[in-house]
């Protein structure tokens, strides 16, 4: 579907052109739930800025088949989450642990689970501080992650049909969400809590202490991971209460299902940074290392989706096209940016991000399918960026710089935010030998024109 079309990014009025193209069987044949009476996705990126993304009037998509898709699926999560309401399937929200309890979640037959602090793109998108104004009337003011988006969510139940279960994570996670969950229990949900374990290195343990040795050389604790295990299986019992179901093969196909996902996001990111010319652009790159964490609450459409993606970007390689000027200087995003404009302007001015850590590395490690279910599934988790300390967060980024594969890195902060708060100076301090560009990532309407001309004096910095 659009083979002959230049690689390139669009607007949406040059979507729509595009769009009318399809034939109506093309727009019956991809389908969420593989449902084809109601479960139809395909739209023109512009039905969704009516629907209220007005931020996509400024910016551009990728115009390939395989992104229309992406866009489709990743805009119609909303409207998925009710259908399953209506479809009698149980809807789950998991919070704060990103990545590993939608595994044991998708276990259970007709269980859907979602994360409702990716809202937080949601006043961004919609160009509306509707959500966060109501959250500062909860309790969770301006000086607070943009997160606190998912508690005017809960409070106004209109952005997802309310929960079946809940299940949230505190301990070594978010401060700031730790706190927004608890704000969302007090609203009268009844959440099931767990508690993820900070990674220490070895050096902490006992004397003659068991320890683990991860990929990277760092060891931890045996207990960690026994600790896990238990919390693992607390969400198992919550889920065979609820469900009926008490089978753990289907866990382990969970968790196959999981790792395929998780292989097709690697091989695309890796063969985006390797790429002579940028094939993919980097919203849409940061949309999909998102949809690692659940699958945008239909994992195997979401699959389906990718793998089409994998291979637009594959023949985008060996055509050596792209979406960028070949001599766009590459990159590395640290901390993920709750305004999507971001991305793209970056791009604009001659930057190209190749390399990520966007505080969801968790979500890329291969489970060890060989293991016991629940015991595989706290060793990767184990491998999480979100819970070591900050040399071990960024030592992939640290690598890219020193082999040359990155010339400089861009920091975007929340405000209120404890990660962006506690770690921004100590990432910078780890990443002395690179250029680095830190941003706080204003409220919507905020990216002032100060913010853009920092940003092309760093991308003219870098090029000189």
């Amino acid at each position: 579907m659009f083979e002959d079309i230049r690689p390139q990014k669009i607007t949406l009025s040059q979507w729509s052109k595009q769009f009318s193209q399809l034939a109506d069987k093309t727009i019956r044949k991809y389908t969420y739930y593989n449902n084809k009476h109601w479960g139809m996705y395909l739209q023109p990126p512009a039905s969704f800025m009516v629907y209220g993304a007005r931020e996509l009037k400024r910016l551009k998509l990728d115009n390939s088949f395989a992104a229309l898709r992406l866009w489709g699926f990743v805009f119609n999560e909303s409207e998925r989450l009710f259908r399953a309401r209506q479809n009698k399937k149980n809807v789950i929200a998991t919070m704060g642990d990103l990545g590993t309890v939608p595994i044991i979640v998708m276990a259970f037959p007709d269980c859907i689970p979602f994360y409702p602090e990716c809202i937080w793109w949601i006043p961004f998108f919609n160009e509306s501080t509707i959500l966060l104004d109501k959250a500062s009337e909860l309790g969770a003011p301006e000086a607070a992650c943009f997160a606190r988006a998912a508690l005017a969510a809960f409070f106004k139940k209109a952005y997802f049909p309310e929960p079946d279960c809940i299940f949230a994570s505190t301990g070594a996670t978010c401060d700031d969400f730790s706190a927004v969950m608890q704000s969302i229990e007090h609203l009268g949900y009844d959440i099931t809590w767990l508690e993820v374990p900070q990674r220490r290195d070895s050096s902490k343990c006992i004397d003659n202490e068991a320890v683990v040795r991860i990929a990277d050389g760092c060891k931890y604790p045996v207990r960690y991971e026994e600790y896990l295990i238990r919390e693992y299986k607390k969400v198992w019992g919550k889920m065979t209460k609820l469900t009926g179901v008490n089978d753990v093969k289907c866990l382990q196909r969970s968790i196959q299902k999981a790792n395929r996902l998780r292989s097709i996001v690697s091989d695309i990111k890796n063969a985006s940074a390797e790429a002579e010319v940028a094939p993919f652009p980097a919203l849409e790159l940061m949309t999909i290392e998102f949809g690692n964490l659940y699958g945008y609450a239909d994992i195997d459409e979401w699959i389906n989706i990718l793998e089409e993606v994998k291979k637009t970007i594959t023949k985008r390689i060996k055509s050596s096209k792209g979406i960028l000027a070949k001599g766009s200087v590459p990159i590395a995003w640290v901390s993920p940016s709750p305004d999507p404009y971001l991305l793209n302007y970056v791009e604009e001015t001659g930057l190209r991000v190749t390399h990520t850590e966007y505080v969801i590395n968790q979500a890329l490690v291969q489970i060890d399918e060989d293991l016991d279910p629940f015991h595989a599934l706290a060793r990767s988790f184990m491998q999480a960026s979100l819970i070591g300390s900050t040399e071990q967060r960024v030592r992939a980024i640290k690598k890219a710089v020193q082999t040359g594969q990155v010339r400089g890195v861009l920091i975007t902060n929340s405000l209120g935010s404890s990660h962006c708060a506690m770690e921004t100076k100590l990432i910078e301090q780890q990443l002395s030998s690179v250029p680095v560009l830190t941003l706080d990532v204003p409220a919507p309407f905020g990216i002032t024109e100060q913010i853009k001309t920092r940003i092309q004096a760093f991308t003219e910095a870098l090029s000189g």
